[in-house]
């Protein structure tokens, strides 16, 4: 018999005997067939009962060996619990004998910033237990040998005899330890059951054990859960370890600091890196859509660098910006969206309720959402790439007339105004020219990135560049990003921290030259008509429609010929000292800048069509703009364990943060040659040059604090405040304070509660607080002056100066107050977890823009008048489904309901918002007390007039009436048709929306499946003041081939010529949706299974995005919005840039 090289003894490392804490499961994976359907049973019931779910997901992290700094706080806990957080932190695996449980008690201590040595030193007795660190990854605790005492694994028996060993057929097996997204795992257990043999995985996760016939392999690690398996001769084995740390030790990142899940008092919700691996977006916050309960998130273009509107728990401003704060690295309000490489990202946690956000003060009323990049690990140096390449396409196309139909109509339309027969022979046309196809393609895209990470006990680093290459699905169109990341941090003393995160970043973007459709009614790729052409016999673009006689850019000219390119350099970093003064005393200070450089240009060629005409030469425009921030932030916290029961931290700090900004543009008109474009704008005719500057500075000085108290670890107190003074207000208000308070109860603590065994979580929190919004124009509350030229004297023209804006000397902050009730509930040892979060939010003191009457020489003024509530109910709900050896099943589900209100406009019932001015100017948006933001303004169409006696209760709006005309209900039934018969005819405000994902995975593949919804929100298209008409001025929607006429005189679509400009409820369309966001299979291989020594991790994917969109809106995309990130504007299509379906294939490879 072969003599055994090191793996004589059940888990030994290197000759040393030790058992590790972890116990196997009882009997696993042989539940009852009855418990089996019970547990489904209740899953099932959970998720019809209640129809929502979210994964929290935050992997723990290493950070160091025997000499690296631990902080902590332990109140009569566990032995065996410290180790496990002491592991977490420092990134040690400790190991030790059941018989190191026994001789300890319960553990209360704190603290700060002391050596893992002597906090194991003070920890442990030393005349009992020793410790000992190996390979700088193990710690081995061991019990004293006592005289006449042989230490034995308890739970192992004694070796089976030699002889049967020799008799017993034997063979190696050879195998993988990795967790569940498949890396290796270095240092797990894996012995073989009732005998003392075992071993431990190499850094590579693999491991090599012989094995007598019918015997099973047991496995086990610190933080996983155990498992056996019985393997087969000549089969490699791959063991997939299942976390068992509790989400509720989950770190979670504050405003300035962090906590456990547990400790919390507030709503904050987490996305983990890990649920956004290996899709193909762009930005952060596309990353975040249908991920978190109670944000809504709206993509409002599909070109390449747009970014989203977000709402967190609705929208509180009507003039000011109600899109979130972003606290980037530490650094508020900083970071352009395009340059942050979403592969950096570790996590993001979104702020939502006032206990979370008042840190933030006067920038918090609207959410924060807080970006934390990828920082190096204790432990072996890894190398990363991942490379996807992909393509996309437009998922959907508007059904528009094609030639053969759109000649009949104009045929009819010149007939019914007494004209000639415009198109001798239309069904001779066919289909023609599909525009929307022309000006689109299939377009690729490709993203590399190289990261290296690493680290020792007293440093650690973070470095990785990235290269992004997107063509947009419209021709011209299209982004690309060049970006570097530094994080770097080390301890230069025992107590002393310093690091740096740099974020270089440069993008490019090729914007949209081509008109889809809108309000564009010549030119448009939706108006144009489908019997044109595109190039001539020459190759030269067309530039006349048929029976036309005017001179236009067709759209693919368009899309060739002109030039908009943005440009921009991002800098964005902070340099840190953190010095840990005594135990328990943190003193931190940050210094942050952001330098932002942008230029815009843009040249409209003399050989476009219509410049050729004209002989005008060339258009050009160019503007430069500079930004520079700097922050600097002075924080000290303490934190302090007083005896079993009480355990404080508080923090102090302020910061002082200022901004300036400049820009300047210039333009140039009939430039004798397309040579220069831009890049000359002295070539220009110098009576056409014209050149404009701004500069804008702010400044925000503010002082902090916040203190945490819990009691018994149960029950939970939180006192937030911050006081903010903002450059932006009047002199008399400069300064507000926002306070904030929360208490929350664990309630799985308390004994009724334990005995009940059906908790493992339970906690109720509530809170209630004040935040600002500041967001407004700098200067607003000062009078300002506009330059206005055309003034003669003596005989000279001059330029002069008008007041343009009214001072307001009480201009101040808006102030939200929101009160939050919250319940986290966690079921079946984790494998339910349930949060439910009521919020009221009440936003007074609006920043308006307060319409004047006109003799006053002012249309409007800023100032603070109107409230506006918002309330709502949040409900996520993560579940394991299924976890076996070769298969799990995960499911994350959140779904959020908000409702909105106009509470008080200030004495004024409403106003307008938005109108269009086509045909006679229509208001299609008004703000109005007792409605919410948000709603569509218009008349209520009644159908097609049919007879010649109008029905009652319907009204003509036309001069000339005629059969086929459309009919409006008449809502004050004097039967005329006015502003009167205009009312609220649509929200694009949906009642609930939120996600839903699965994950999948069987053995080596994963299977992850998410979609997005918003349901009962309605969308307004504006578009349709042309294409739903019935007047060949432009191509018209198919659905006009079914107009009322003559010979169909059953249709409600109006007839021929209707010129149907009124905004009305045939513009407005049910905007609910399904969308299928993502869909990600992966393969993945460990070094071991392909005998590499270098590769540590390979996953092969292909993804896809966008894949179909359950909807009855008939346009491109119900998500949109031709607003933007409006405050108030919210649902409104104008055929805006289509979102795109991508599908990518990539490799992960970790070396």
């Amino acid at each position: 018999m072969k003599k055994c090289k090191g793996e004589c003894h059940v888990f030994s490392f290197r000759g040393k005997v030790f058992q590790n804490n972890e116990k196997p499961d009882p009997t696993p994976g042989k539940l009852s067939f009855i418990k089996v359907i019970m547990r489904f049973a209740l899953l099932q019931l959970l998720l019809v009962s209640i129809t929502a779910s979210l994964c929290w997901a935050s992997p723990a992290s290493a950070q160091g060996a025997l000499e690296k700094k631990v902080s902590a706080s332990f109140n009569a806990q566990p032995l065996a619990a410290v180790l496990q957080q002491l592991g977490k932190k420092t990134g040690v695996r400790f190991v030790y004998n059941d018989q190191i449980l026994e001789k300890s008690k319960p553990v209360t201590a704190s603290f700060r910033a002391s050596t893992l040595k002597q906090v194991l030193a003070t920890l442990l007795p030393a005349d009992q237990i020793s410790f000992e660190l190996v390979d700088d990854k193990f710690i081995i605790l061991k019990v004293k040998p006592v005289a006449g005492i042989v230490l034995t694994a308890p739970d192992i028996a004694p070796a089976a005899p030699v002889i049967a060993a020799v008799v017993a057929d034997t063979f190696t097996v050879k195998g993988t330890v990795v967790d569940k997204d498949g890396n290796p795992l270095p240092g797990a257990t894996v012995g073989v059951r009732k005998t003392t043999r075992g071993t431990t995985t190499d850094a590579q996760g693999r491991f090599s054990i012989r094995l007598n016939d019918g015997e099973t392999l047991e496995y086990r690690m610190v933080g996983y859960q155990s498992g056996s398996i019985q393997p087969t001769a000549g089969s490699p084995v791959k063991i997939t370890l299942e976390s068992a740390v509790s989400n509720l030790e989950d770190v979670v990142v504050l405003g300035y600091g962090t906590s456990r899940k547990k400790d919390l008092t507030g709503a904050i919700t987490t996305v983990k890196s890990d649920v956004l691996k290996n899709v193909p977006v762009t930005r952060v916050d596309q990353m975040l859509q249908g991920k978190a309960a109670g944000v809504q998130i709206t993509s409002i273009s599909g070109a390449p660098g747009t970014g989203t509107s977000i709402r967190i728990r609705g929208g509180n401003s009507v003039n000011a910006d109600n899109e979130p704060l972003y606290v980037i690295d530490g650094l508020i309000g900083a970071g352009d969206l395009n340059l942050i490489n979403p592969e950096d990202i570790e996590s993001i946690q979104i702020l939502k309720d006032a206990s979370a956000t008042a840190i933030y003060g006067a920038r918090g009323a609207n959410g924060v959402i807080i970006v934390t990049t990828k920082t190096g690990k204790t432990g072996e140096d890894k190398i990363n790439v991942n490379i996807y390449n992909g393509w996309q396409q437009v998922p959907k196309y508007i059904d528009m007339m094609g030639a053969a139909d759109f000649a009949k109509l104009a045929n009819e339309s010149s007939k019914d105004y007494g004209g000639p027969v415009l198109y001798s022979n239309p069904d001779s046309l066919g289909r023609g020219t599909d525009w929307q196809r022309e000006v689109s393609r299939v377009a690729p895209m490709q993203n590399i990135t190289l990261s290296t990470s690493g680290g020792k006990d007293n440093y650690h680093y973070f470095l990785s560049a990235n290269y992004l290459n997107q063509d947009g699905i419209i021709i011209n169109s299209g982004f690309k990003r060049y970006q570097l990341r530094v994080n770097l941090d080390k301890y230069v003393k025992k107590n002393v921290k310093v690091g740096t995160i740099l974020n270089i970043g440069r993008s490019e973007i090729k914007n949209n030259t081509v008109s889809l459709g809108g309000q564009n009614y010549g030119q448009s790729a939706l108006s144009y008509n489908p019997a044109s052409t595109v190039y001539n016999p020459d190759g030269s673009f067309t530039s006349k429609k048929p029976n036309d006689q005017m001179v236009y850019e067709n759209p693919v000219a368009q899309g060739t010929l002109p030039v908009d390119n943005t440009t921009s350099n991002n800098i964005i970093g902070n340099l840190y000292v953190q010095w840990d003064i005594i135990p328990g005393l943190t003193f931190k200070s940050l210094f942050g800048s952001e330098l932002n450089f942008i230029k815009n240009n843009t040249y409209s060629p003399g050989s476009l069509p219509t410049r050729t005409s004209d002989s005008k030469g060339g258009l050009a425009t160019s503007g430069v703009g500079n930004r520079l921030m700097w922050l600097s932030e002075n924080t000290v916290t303490y934190d302090k364990q007083i005896g079993k029961d009480h355990h404080i931290n508080i923090l102090a700090g302020t910061t002082y943060q200022t901004s300036n900004a400049d820009t300047i543009g210039a333009t140039g008109d009939k430039y004798a040659t397309d040579i220069f474009q831009y890049n000359n704008l002295g070539a220009t005719d110098q009576t056409t040059f014209r050149i404009g500057s701004r500069y804008e500075q702010f400044t925000i000085v503010s002082f902090l604090g916040r203190i945490n108290y819990s009691y018994k670890d149960k029950y939970l107190f939180t006192l937030t405040g911050r006081s903010d003074g903002a450059s932006r207000f009047a002199e008399n208000h400069k300064y507000a304070f926002f306070p904030a308070a929360a208490v929350a109860w664990r309630m799985e603590e308390e004994p009724f509660i334990k005995q009940l065994n059906v908790f493992d979580n339970l906690k109720l929190r509530a809170s209630y607080g004040y935040n600002g919004n500041q967001a407004i124009q700098t200067y607003s509350s000062l009078a300002a002056l506009s330059s206005v030229s055309g003034y003669m004297i003596g005989g000279k023209q001059i330029l002069g100066y008008v007041q343009s804006q009214l001072p307001n000397p009480d201009l101040k902050w808006e102030t939200t107050r929101q009160f939050d009730m919250g319940l986290e509930a966690g079921f079946l040892k984790g494998k339910i977890s349930v949060e439910v979060d009521y919020y009221n939010k009440r936003t007074k003191d609006l920043l308006l823009s307060q319409q004047l009457p006109t003799q006053t020489g002012f249309t409007s003024k800023i100032t603070n008048i109107g409230i506006v509530e918002n309330k709502g109910v949040e409900l996520l709900i993560n579940t394991q489904n299924i976890s076996r050896k070769n298969f799990s099943w995960e499911t994350s589900f959140n779904i959020s309901g908000n409702r909105s209100n106009v509470v008080d406009l200030g004495g004024v019932e409403s106003f307008n918002l938005a109108g269009i001015d086509f045909g006679g100017y229509s208001t299609v948006s008004k703000l109005q007390v007792g409605h919410p933001v948000g709603t569509f303004w218009g008349a209520t169409y009644y159908g097609v007039r049919k007879t010649n006696d109008v029905p009652k209760g319907a009204v003509d709006p036309s001069a000339n009436p005629k059969l086929g005309d459309p009919l409006y209900v008449d809502r004050n039934g004097d039967g005329k048709f006015g502003e009167e018969d205009f009312s609220e005819i649509g929200n694009g405000n949906p009642k609930f929306f939120g996600g839903i994902g699965n994950t999948f995975r069987y053995k080596n593949l994963s299977l992850n499946i998410y979609f997005q919804g918003s349901f009962g929100n309605d969308v307004m298209n504006l578009a349709d003041d042309f294409y739903k008409t019935g007047e060949p001025l432009t191509n018209q929607y198919a659905m006009i081939k079914d107009r009322w006429s003559p010979s169909n005189p059953n249709s409600d679509i109006p007839r021929v010529n209707s010129r149907n400009y009124i905004p009305s409820t045939m513009w407005v369309y049910k905007g609910s949706f399904l969308r299928l966001k993502s869909v990600n299979l992966g393969y993945n291989l460990s070094g071991a299974q392909m005998h590499s020594k270098w590769i540590n991790n390979l996953n092969v994917y292909i993804t896809a995005t966008n894949l179909f969109n359950i909807t009855n809106y008939p346009y491109y995309d119900p998500e949109t919005n031709s607003y933007g990130t409006s405050s108030t504007l919210r649902g409104f299509d104008n055929t805006n840039y289509p979102q795109n379906r991508t599908y990518a294939v990539g490799v992960n490879l970790t070396l």
